[in-house]
């Protein structure tokens, strides 16, 4: 099991994607089509007088989608970064915002009907661990809505990196381990929810790919941060290998479905 983040390290996570919240919604290209195939599955099962946690929540796009909520249904937007909450706020996207940590949840256990985790696992050090807590927080029989990037994401970026003696900068399961620790954590997979996201995005020049992951917070993982000589150094070894017709691509792939909460493990 990964190790649970420490306290500057999610400082470091609050501050990038604090930083990115202006940025995020033109950005976030890929993240909001998965939004858009969580929401289709969600309307399918909530129901009225619910309360839902939409966690890692960002400016609240996933609301977009969902509005009109039924009668009396509510959610709480969860995130670790203030900024993106506020945004939420101010576009109306989102009920009651908490600027708060899933791994120490400032709410009581037992309390949400369902729970979404939209594109956020693969940034936590310790899924397992925050998997455990919305495992918590959720009632009997209570679902949650994911989505994580998984290998095969970032291809041409872990290659440059490989190519340099650097370890992958993100986390990114395979299914299996990813099925496993969703196991671990307290939920069962329904595997007939289970669908496969595959995207490219092409850019000009490395530099304008890499600096749209930090735009969505991307660069805010573990690991050694890259002075400015070994990032110039980065973007020509990414540009010499991933460059094809004035263009570099960069690759993405979900996996998305809904998990049960069952007996814990």
């Amino acid at each position: 099991m990964i190790d649970p983040m420490s306290q500057p390290s999610k400082r470091r996570i609050a501050s990038r994607f604090g930083r990115a919240a202006h940025s995020y919604d033109s950005d976030a290209t890929v993240q909001r089509e998965i939004t858009e195939l969580l929401a289709k599955l969600i309307k399918n099962d909530i129901g009225m007088e619910q309360l839902w946690c939409d966690i890692g929540s960002a400016t609240g796009t996933l609301l977009s989608y969902l509005t009109p909520l039924p009668d009396k249904t509510r959610f709480v937007c969860l995130d670790l970064a203030f900024s993106p909450l506020r945004r939420a706020r101010e576009q109306n996207r989102c009920g009651l915002a908490i600027n708060g940590d899933i791994d120490f949840p400032p709410v009581r256990p037992l309390i949400f009907d369902g729970a979404v985790a939209a594109s956020m696992l693969q940034w936590i050090v310790s899924p397992e661990l925050a998997l455990r807590k919305m495992a918590e927080l959720l009632k009997t029989n209570g679902s949650l809505y994911f989505s994580v990037f998984a290998k095969g994401s970032f291809n041409e970026l872990n290659a440059v990196r490989a190519n340099r003696g650097l370890n992958p900068a993100v986390w990114l399961p395979s299914e299996d381990d990813l099925f496993s620790i969703f196991e671990n954590a307290g939920f069962d997979i329904l595997k007939e929810s289970v669908q496969q996201f595959n995207r490219v995005l092409y850019f000009t020049d490395a530099t304008s790919a890499l600096k749209n992951l930090s735009n969505i917070g991307a660069t805010a993982t573990n690991g050694k941060l890259l002075n400015k000589r070994e990032l110039d150094e980065l973007c020509r070894d990414y540009t010499s290998m991933f460059s094809y017709a004035g263009a570099v691509s960069m690759t993405y792939h979900a996996i998305i479905g809904i998990a049960r909460k069952g007996s814990c493990r």
